[in-house]
């Protein structure tokens, strides 16, 4: 990556010389002439690293407020100040205002490119320190302050450390993912691999291969490839969506539990299997074994501990503390500075469904934050204007509109369809004014299957619903 370093003088030949001397050792830069256009390229474009002349023009301390400015509004961009006139208490003023090192002109290059070097070394560690930092606090952790948080906390410090199987029951988008990597975290296998399987995202037989791996032979010669049971033998699976899986691959994973063993797909060499299973289901998972749509005896072989985890609409004190961890880890991918939600727009937040659970809300965050950037949006603050109109709860033309949960083009088939699933329900039920009767006979479905799809798609508002006693 070709860093890029905003250099500051009110002299071109100096602004020239620099940043020829940089351009020779493959760095990339820019240039300003002053306060002004200084801040306005440190704003369009973060850089790696500044120089900046204490003196610019009649201004004699400019240099000292950018680097100011840098210091508060981007931490970890290092700063070197340079003067033609420096004194000592000069150089002491830049190096306690956050200065990284302070050159006094005339200076050879040698003596630029060592600063620079230490400089962005220096930088990394910083920014090496405080993502281990970040990590630690909130990589797994399980956030909020509502009573069902502090519930699983306490849960999981439980079962972490014991060896038995768990399940973990919550809506679609609800991060159950995490609540199964503190468990491997405080287990003793937490030294050994962790693997995801999400059987809503892969087609049947690509399921299996996934899994179990397989073994072809091809002119006497045997093809491997290895299944994420070999990959993370001796730690944990955290297999999700389970439910969605056909009967035979369930009998096949049950087998599996029991026998503590596994074959390739293609070979019938069993091959010892020592991993710790959790798994994750929807929160109706006791109606769904009752009408017989997924393995009892599966289900009550895994059921070894469990986990319920409430929808965030009924733990909304979570929201605000969930809104700030996703506007961090945004801002971080992104490689700019998080911002801050008015209080009219947290209102807004704290009051929606948030159909697609903590997902949808980590999508939002990222969405906003994003539409800012390429906004080229210099403003700190996210308004209810920066909202999608469907978390307002219209569309344009006065339609309702479905919950925003991201681009259909950056989601898997298997999101994009219930999506499209989701808003077709939606318009069905509107159109029969709830009476899921007439709704199910017209889109060909049982009523119980209906009333199960609608629970999975999170389909509960009463407003699209009628009292089904009156049918």
């Amino acid at each position: 990556m070709a860093f890029n370093i905003l250099i500051v003088d009110d002299e071109e030949d100096i602004r020239g010389l620099v940043s020829g001397i940089l351009n020779d050792h493959d760095y990339e830069t820019e240039t300003a002439e002053g306060y002004v256009t200084a801040v306005e390229s440190i704003h369009r474009r973060r850089p790696h690293l500044a120089i900046i002349d204490v003196w610019l023009g009649d201004n004699d301390r400019d240099g000292l407020r950018i680097l100011e400015l840098i210091k508060k509004e981007y931490e970890y961009v290092p700063v070197i100040m340079m003067s033609g006139h420096g004194t000592i208490e000069t150089a002491v003023s830049a190096i306690k205002h956050g200065a990284h090192d302070f050159i006094e002109k005339p200076f050879d290059s040698h003596r630029l490119i060592t600063s620079v070097e230490k400089a962005i070394e220096v930088t990394k560690l910083q920014m090496e320190n405080a993502d281990l930092r970040i990590k630690a606090k909130y990589s797994g952790a399980i956030l909020g302050e509502s009573t069902n948080s502090n519930y699983i906390r306490q849960t999981v410090e439980r079962i972490g450390p014991l060896s038995g199987r768990c399940v973990i029951m919550g809506p679609y988008g609800s991060d159950k993912e995490i609540v199964a990597r503190e468990i491997h975290r405080l287990s003793n296998r937490a030294k050994s691999p962790f693997g995801v399987l999400n059987c809503r995202s892969l087609l049947e037989n690509h399921l299996e291969t996934e899994l179990f791996g397989t073994e072809i032979v091809i002119s006497d010669n045997i093809q491997i490839k290895h299944g994420l049971l070999e990959r993370v033998n001796g730690g944990t699976l955290f297999i999700d969506e389970l439910v969605s899986s056909s009967p035979d691959f369930q009998m096949k994973f049950l087998r599996t539990i029991k026998d503590e063993a596994f074959a390739r797909i293609g070979s019938h060499k069993k091959l010892k299997l020592n991993i710790r299973v959790i798994a994750g289901f929807p929160p109706d998972i006791e109606q769904i074994i009752k009408d017989g749509e997924f393995s009892n005896e599966l289900f009550y072989r895994l059921n070894a501990n469990s986990i319920k985890i409430t929808p965030l609409n009924a733990r909304r004190e979570d929201i605000p503390i969930l809104l700030n961890h996703f506007m961090e880890q945004s801002a971080k991918s992104h490689n700019t500075v998080p911002k801050r939600f008015s209080s009219e727009a947290k209102g807004i937040l704290n009051t929606y469904a948030w159909p697609g659970d903590v997902m949808q809300l980590r999508n939002l965050v990222d969405w906003v934050l994003t539409n800012s950037i390429s906004a080229q949006c210099d403003d700190l603050l996210i308004t209810i204007d920066d909202l999608p109109r469907e978390i307002m709860g219209t569309k344009s033309n006065g339609s309702a509109e479905i919950p925003f949960i991201s681009s259909v083009s950056e989601m898997s088939i298997r999101d994009a369809r219930e999506t499209f699933e989701r808003e077709y329900f939606i318009e069905q039920l509107k159109k029969f004014s709830g009476n899921i009767s007439q709704t199910s006979k017209f889109v060909g479905m049982e009523r119980s299957a209906l009333h199960r799809k609608l629970k999975a798609l999170n389909i509960t508002d009463p407003k699209l619903l009628c009292d089904e006693t009156a049918e």
